[in-house]
Order: structure tokens, then C-alpha cells, then sequence
């Protein structure tokens, strides 16, 4: 006998699955067609949902968009992995830290969303704060509240974490960010460890204890 349990776990499942779907399905033709080209109907179409679910889960276009520029900084924050290994010092911590944010940051997915945020900013003023505020604000909040952290626990030595945060990810990635944006290649990867681990050099002498 199937209880009622059991059929709400698979029905959270499956939902879970059509929302998905239609994140995924949202994010290619944002990129393939810009924000203002896309419709409710062609998002339906590629993610073979319906619009029922799609206004139950997001509410509207700008809803769905919301939710893919927040997948990518979930995604952001999980594979950054904020916190220091045990045992570690905060150098080793910093330098893991420094390189996944910059192969996060510099992937096409991420350089995807600069672009399109950036070429819609003037037509679409909303859009361009939401990929801000959603995107790379909420990344880098995340990044600041491990740092006030580890500040309380006497690791780090930081008046003002949120500035910090960007002093640190600002000399990772600002130079292969522009370089990426205008489909410059970016640096060979030992290149951006160097530079990851000077950036860590310079960063605990302004705030390491």
C-alpha cells in the first residue's frame, strides 16, 4: 500500500525535477536569445512544462530569472566551500578558497551572465540590479560572513569584512574578467594559481594576525 508520505515525497520530487528544467532551460535561452527575446511560451517549450507550474514556482519571467542568477551563486557558495579544513591555517584555506572562486568565476557560465546583465543594463535596469544583487552581491556577502567568522575566532584581523571580500576576489579575477569578457583567452591555470597565492600573500598582511 503507497502512503501518503511516500506520494508527496514523489511529488516534491518530481516538481523539483520540472523546476529544473525550467531554470535550465530559462538560462540557454537567456543566453542564446537575450532576457527581452525569450517568452513564458518559449520557456515552456524547451523545458516541456507547463505554464501552471511555471507561475506556481516563480511567479513570472522575471521570477524564473531570478532563480537561475541565484542558482549560480548557491552554486557559487556550495563549491566555495566557506569554511577553513580542520587543522588548516588560513593561508591554506584562503588559497582553496581563491582558486575554486576564480574557476567558478571565470567558467562560461558566469561570463555568460556578466555579458547579458551588462548588454541589457540601459533596456532593462531591474534585470541588471537582479543579476547584481543575486549573482555576485550574494556571493560575495556569503564570502563576507566567513570572514567576520573567522574574524570573532581569532584567525583573521578584519574591521570590515564586506570590504575585504572584494579586495581579496577584486585582484583574483578583475584581469581575466576583462579579458574574458571581450573574448580575450584567460591565463594559463598555474598562472591563476601564482596569482591566487599572491593575492593570498597580500591579503594576510594587511589582515592575517
Amino acid at each position: 500500500m503507497v502512503r501518503k508520505k511516500d506520494l508527496e515525497e514523489l511529488s516534491n520530487t518530481a516538481g523539483q525535477t520540472r523546476r529544473k528544467a525550467m531554470i535550465e532551460a530559462a538560462y540557454s535561452l537567456f543566453i542564446e536569445k537575450g532576457y527581452g527575446s525569450v517568452s513564458v511560451d518559449d520557456i515552456i517549450r524547451v523545458s516541456r512544462g507547463s505554464k501552471s507550474s511555471l507561475y506556481k514556482f516563480f511567479g513570472n519571467k522575471e521570477g524564473i530569472l531570478k532563480a537561475v542568477i541565484e542558482s549560480l551563486a548557491e552554486e557559487f557558495l556550495r563549491e566555495i566551500h566557506l569554511e577553513f579544513p580542520s587543522g588548516g591555517t588560513p593561508r591554506e584555506a584562503l588559497n582553496r578558497i581563491g582558486v575554486v572562486f576564480a574557476d567558478l568565476a571565470l567558467s562560461d557560465n558566469a561570463i555568460n551572465q556578466h555579458r547579458h546583465a551588462v548588454s541589457h543594463a540601459r533596456a532593462f535596469p531591474d534585470l541588471a540590479k537582479l543579476w547584481y544583487e543575486s549573482g555576485p552581491k550574494k556571493t560575495m556577502d556569503g564570502f563576507a560572513d566567513f570572514l567576520e567568522k573567522e574574524t570573532a575566532a581569532g584567525r583573521l584581523r578584519i574591521s570590515d569584512p564586506a570590504r575585504a571580500a572584494w579586495f581579496f576576489l577584486g585582484m583574483i579575477i578583475f584581469h581575466d574578467n576583462m579579458r574574458r569578457l571581450v573574448c580575450l583567452p584567460q591565463a594559463k591555470r598555474s598562472e591563476l594559481k601564482e596569482l591566487v597565492s599572491e593575492a593570498v600573500e597580500v591579503f594576510l598582511a594587511a589582515y592575517g594576525k
